[in-house]
């Protein structure tokens, strides 16, 4: 694993923009440079083999912690209020249809195994960036002549996407989506091409913003803006921001089903961890971890890292001898996970750049990889992401 600099592309910016990407220099949410345009991450064939089998491992694992917390009645532990139980319980009986979740990985290269930090199961973003963004700058760069024909990248996520849209449409009688989001440029933009994938795959689709969901105690679905039910909505909007509002009420009661399926706020959950670490104390990608409360006697190091249930973007998070993140979660009751050494690169004059590796699965299957640096050992908004690249086996 190495990080290579390269020149900008020419009109890099016009490129990105050509295929949704506006906020590559910032946005009005997190005004720093957000597309590192003349660098990338490079890997080995081996690197990625390891990469893709482990998360295939952890995605596994992850899905049998789900099933332990629910079965067991372990929804409150992991912060989910207990109005949702039976519906999250009813989500899960059913086998709701997931799309896709990322993992995200402390990984240093072929001396150490990945280790999975935290998943993003719900509403994971930075999709567009990897799974088309990305690919136009190695095309770019091949045509270039800087890098050749034979360079690839770990990103099959666009297909696989598609195809896990086409099983839902077939096998889970998805025909049509409401999709909805926030009012942000990221977030548009990944919903966009989320429901640009659906409709590949042959499903109607509309649009709303997330504050344009109706609900009524009259009506057993949400609505749409014609006052129509919703039979499946895409709402890239967190579980756990809906269930404070106003409407709370109706996940719990609708008939409407979520792509990303209730049960995903357990997988969301970082309570998580630690019953995945109960379940597999001994697999080597998945870190101690304790709920602070607990009397397990699980080593989770001496100075561990704290993290709450639930936090965004590195907020409230606190390494070993540091004070926290600032952030709007610091009321939230807290895990403790062992400490995992993210690697470390120079980038000019006294910078340093710390690479927290996202591998995105679509249904339960990982298809592709994104990075994004952080500036500090905590990945928050200020971190950029950066393009990737297997370098051809000798």
């Amino acid at each position: 694993m190495q990080r290579l600099s390269f020149r900008e592309r020419p009109g890099w910016q016009d490129r990105l923009e050509a295929v949704g990407f506006t906020w590559h220099t910032g946005s009005r949410e997190a005004p720093f440079p957000y597309w590192e345009e003349d660098a990338a991450y490079a890997f080995s064939p081996a690197e990625i083999e390891v990469l893709e089998r482990r998360s295939g491992e952890l995605v596994a694992l992850a899905l049998d912690a789900t099933a332990h917390a629910i079965e067991t009645r372990r929804l409150a532990e992991l912060g989910i209020p207990e109005f949702l139980h039976q519906a999250v319980q009813a989500s899960w009986d059913r086998d709701d249809p997931s799309i896709y979740l990322r993992l995200d990985l402390a990984y240093v290269g072929e001396r150490q195994e990945p280790q999975l930090l935290e998943i993003n199961a719900q509403t994971p973003t930075s999709l567009l960036e990897a799974a088309v963004c990305q690919w136009q700058w190695l095309e770019d760069r091949q045509e270039s002549g800087e890098l050749t024909e034979g360079t690839t990248q770990w990103n099959a996520i666009h297909e696989a996407l598609t195809e896990q849209w086409r099983w839902a449409a077939k096998e889970r009688g998805v025909k049509e989506v409401t999709f909805a989001a926030a009012r942000l440029d990221e977030d548009l933009a990944t919903s966009t091409y989320l429901e640009e994938l659906a409709r590949a795959a042959g499903i109607k689709t509309q649009r709303l913003w997330v504050d344009e969901i109706g609900s009524s105690a009259a009506m057993s679905h949400l609505a749409d803006l014609w006052g129509l039910p919703i039979d499946h909505l895409a709402m890239l909007w967190p579980f756990e921001f809906a269930w404070e509002g106003r409407d709370a009420a109706y996940l719990a009661s609708t008939r409407t089903r979520f792509i990303e399926p209730l049960w995903k706020a357990v997988m969301s959950s970082k309570g998580l961890l630690p019953i995945m670490h109960e379940l597999a104390p001994e697999h080597p990608c998945v870190l101690p971890a304790r709920f602070v409360d607990s009397l397990s006697l699980t080593d989770v190091g001496a100075q561990p890292v704290r993290k709450p249930l639930w936090s965004r973007e590195g907020q409230n998070v606190q390494l070993p001898g540091q004070l926290p993140t600032s952030g709007e979660y610091g009321d939230l009751p807290l895990i403790e996970q062992a400490y995992a050494e993210l690697p470390e690169f120079q980038v000019g004059a006294g910078e340093r750049r710390y690479p927290v590796l996202g591998v995105w699965v679509a249904g339960d299957e990982p298809c592709g990889l994104g990075v994004r640096e952080g500036i500090s050992r905590v990945t928050d908004d200020r971190a950029r992401f950066v393009p990737h690249l297997i370098q051809e086996a000798d």
